[in-house]
């Protein structure tokens, strides 16, 4: 029996992407984990904070998060033939005696954020960690590229997508707070760090005296204290603030939207306006790192990052959308090449190559 650890830990974190992405992922893999077992003799063990064991299904494995656990597996007192580290900031990053190590990137943001000695130091890091890596995979081309261009890489690597979720199933749920919303306005939900470009979003509204903006995140903290004093001094009252949305919030916002904006300045992915597109929301994104990669055609940009431009592009934009009939078709097939059953194959064929088990081809992404 082959045994594959998955570094599961960051499920503490479900309010976050990382989060999302571990718990949808696991819940793909923990449906295959039979078939793993009963076809390629693999046994998939998850290390997870405690309140996660069973939440993937009865055919993998358990292993919860505590210093005994970590310091055990630091010994390797099992047996262990593949450890996969599904993100670069995993709590646990070394197993001894383990002769395949998979290392998912998710992006180098850290290039495009930190400036001088700090930045130096999380690139020495992320170095580290890389070569440490026999086996890398990336959430796009983009993230890929973006590697290959500041760091050297040696080892076989793949590019395997994200999933998204469906949002329809629990778009119906009005709470309290969303039913005092406006009844039409645009929706942007991210971190609400400064790499997400809200600033612009809300010097936007002034150019748009007769829409309404909704922005969900984490309205706590020295960058959200300076978003609320811009709206603030501009004497915005058509921009209205949420901290910390449900997933159940988000898809009723997702679904009610008249429109998604997402200028982001640097992306591995970008899940959101993926999820707004599966409910049929126009879409606009700016033209930086991996966002056309994941907009595609079925997304409008904004070519020029300042705010009277942006509010140009998107009443002209939404004007066109209205008037197309097949731009939800488009926004639905772009979509659809995102789910997490797609995923779950991609780091599924990768184990089996990586272990010597088959030579096919993963369907979500060519090695390298």
């Amino acid at each position: 029996m082959k045994r594959i650890v998955i570094e599961a830990t960051v499920l503490r974190h479900m309010n976050v992407g990382l989060g999302q992405f571990m718990f949808n992922l696991s819940v793909e893999i923990g449906k295959r984990a039979k078939e793993l077992r009963d076809h390629y003799g693999i046994e998939i063990c998850f290390l997870v904070p405690s309140k996660f064991v069973g939440k993937f299904g009865n055919d993998v494995s358990y292993l919860k998060e505590h210093l005994i656990s970590r310091l055990l597996l630091l010994i390797n007192p099992v047996k262990i033939d593949l450890f996969h580290m599904p993100h670069q900031f995993c709590k646990v990053k070394h197993i001894a005696n383990v002769k395949n190590r998979l290392l998912t990137v998710h992006d180098i943001n850290f290039m495009y954020e930190k400036q001088g000695p700090k930045r130096l130091r999380y690139m020495n890091a992320f170095e580290k960690k890389i070569k440490h890596a026999t086996h890398l995979s990336y959430i796009s081309y983009f993230s890929e590229s973006d590697v290959h261009k500041h760091f050297k890489v040696t080892v076989p690597e793949r590019v395997i997508y994200n999933g998204t979720s469906d949002v329809k199933d629990s778009a119906t749920v009005e709470t309290e707070r969303l039913s005092k919303l406006p009844k039409r306005f645009f929706f942007h939900v991210s971190s609400l760090e400064p790499k997400k470009n809200v600033n612009l979003l809300i010097q936007m509204m002034k150019y748009l005296p007769n829409e309404n903006l909704v922005i969900a995140g984490n309205w706590s903290g020295k960058h959200a204290n300076e978003l609320h004093d811009l709206i603030k001094s501009l004497g915005l009252k058509n921009v209205y603030g949420l901290h910390s949305v449900s997933e159940e919030e988000k898809s009723w916002l997702l679904k009610h939207c008249t429109a998604f904006l997402f200028p982001s300045l640097c992306e591995g992915f970008g899940l959101p306006p993926i999820e707004a597109m599966k409910v049929g929301k126009p879409v606009f994104l700016s033209t930086l790192t991996s966002l056309p990669e994941i907009g595609g055609d079925a997304a409008y940009y904004w070519h020029e990052l300042n705010p009277k431009s942006m509010a140009d592009v998107l009443t002209e934009k939404l004007d066109e959308f209205g008037r197309d009939d097949q731009a939800p078709a488009r926004l639905l097939a772009n979509a659809a090449r995102f789910n997490w059953g797609d995923c779950a194959e991609g780091y599924i064929n990768y184990y089996l190559d990586i272990l010597g088990l088959t030579k096919a081809e993963a369907q979500s992404g060519e090695a390298r």
